[in-house]
């Protein structure tokens, strides 16, 4: 370009010294104002598949990946573990014995002969645990009993003209007290007492059946002694008493059938009498 004057030379290079010294000014300012120029983007790391993620490390595997240890049947004898092995602990802490118990009932039955023979019966009998009193157990029962004459009833008719026979019914109430064994746990010993009516009826035939009388009697006996029980299997027992009884009373006769003018000597069989002691055979249970 080409300046025709001095004038219009120096104007111009005025006008380009305020155009250089103005123009890092506005750089500056639009430095300020624009965001600075982004920095270089490190070297890309290429990213690795979604299917291929780094596993964490956990602290303590995962249950499912724990190994898994086989389960054995304890050996025979061995204790069970777990609530079998608390339940054996509370069967040994009560010790199994065989007393009889509260609410525990014994029913036996019984065969019993004096000891010559004058007497021998057959009976029943239950006694009920009560109330646990000391070492034992106080139980409280019932008796029935069937007494016929033996020894004494068959000599009497073979030595006179009299056929002669007697039976007696006891009714009695029992108590009991029943002692187990720590050493012995089949055994159960009992001391007892008993006491009941008895009903005794007596027969006399005179004259090889010519008459038949019939006597009858009530009267209250009495007996005590004591007891064992062996069970032999489960609640199965066998065992036996010895005991001492008591019971006496009067015949009243009275003509039941044939001639009743035909007399006979009566003082000698007036009267009966259970009296002595006696042995009893037994097989019962123990329920429940």
């Amino acid at each position: 370009m080409r300046f025709r004057s001095r004038s219009q030379a120096s104007v111009a290079a005025t006008f380009f010294v305020s155009i250089l010294s103005t123009a890092p000014v506005r750089a500056q300012e639009s430095g300020a104002e624009s965001p600075p120029p982004p920095a270089p983007a490190p070297a890309e790391v290429p990213a690795p598949a979604e299917t291929t993620a780094p596993a964490e490390t956990p602290s303590s595997p995962p249950e499912s990946t724990l190994p898994q240890l086989p389960v054995t049947a304890p050996p025979p004898g061995a204790d069970a573990p777990g609530p079998a092995s608390g339940a054996s602990a509370g069967n040994e802490a009560v010790p199994q014995t065989r007393e009889l118990r509260s609410k525990r009932f014994d029913v036996r039955a019984a065969l019993n002969a004096d000891t010559f023979l004058a007497y021998l019966g057959v009976g029943l009998s239950a006694d009920m645990g009560l109330v646990s009193v000391g070492p034992g157990t106080l139980a409280v029962g019932a008796g029935f009993e069937y007494d016929f004459c033996g020894a004494v009833c068959w000599d009497f008719s073979a030595s006179t003209p009299l056929d002669f026979g007697q039976r007696h019914v006891s009714l009695q109430g029992r108590a009991s007290y029943h002692l187990g064994f720590e050493r012995a746990k089949n055994l159960d010993f009992y001391p007892f007492v008993g006491v009941g009516p008895i009903f005794a009826r007596s027969e006399v035939t005179v004259e090889n059946g010519l008459a038949r009388y019939v006597g009858t009697n009530t009267g209250l006996g009495v007996n005590f002694g004591a007891g064992v029980n062996l069970f032999v299997f489960g609640p199965v027992f066998v065992g036996g008493e010895a005991r001492i009884r008591w019971g006496a009373g009067d015949y009243d006769y009275r003509l039941e059938s044939g001639d009743g003018s035909i007399a006979f000597d009566r003082a000698s069989v007036s009267s009966w009498t259970l009296a002595g002691l006696d042995v009893l055979f037994a097989a019962g249970v123990r329920l429940p």
